[in-house]
């Protein structure tokens, strides 16, 4: 049971997580996220092409994976959800070492929102990293230890 409710709130948070992603990749390539390009100078972005397609594609791609696959109780289900997590603490990680090296504190707002998807990456990944390892270790540890027996 417990499994369950650890399985649909990662569906939920990638889902969310999917959403939110591609909704900001298409902003940020159609211009319907005002951002300047001021905020990208010094960094090896001349515009948002590159950042508009790695939120839409690489973060909403696998957030989109994961979001079909993890309530099919198979591991690539699990597994995506986790490299999902980890595309999207990746893709903060990077929008924070780019842009507010530029902006400070000037974008409280940015950095909040920088905050909330970076812990929301991290929430997927760890409870996508307990079901794996509830689940689908025993397997591969024993796979193994049979194997070389």
């Amino acid at each position: 049971m417990k499994h369950k409710v650890m399985r649909l709130t990662t569906f939920i948070l990638v889902v969310f997580g999917a959403l939110a992603t591609i909704s900001g990749g298409i902003g940020l390539l159609t211009g319907a996220i005002a951002t300047p390009r001021e905020w990208l100078v010094g960094s090896p972005f001349s515009d948002y092409t590159l950042p508009g397609l790695s939120l839409l594609v690489i973060v909403g791609g696998s957030m989109t994976l994961a979001s079909a696959t993890i309530l099919t109780r198979h591991e690539i289900g699990v597994l995506a959800a986790a490299f999902a997590g980890l595309a999207m603490i990746v893709f903060e990680i990077v929008e924070v070492a780019v842009i507010d090296h530029i902006s400070g504190s000037d974008l409280l707002i940015a950095l909040v929102l920088q905050s909330i998807f970076f812990v929301l990456g991290l929430a997927i990944f760890v409870l996508a990293s307990i079901l794996w390892i509830s689940e689908y270790r025993s397997q591969h540890f024993l796979n193994r230890t049979i194997r070389h027996a």
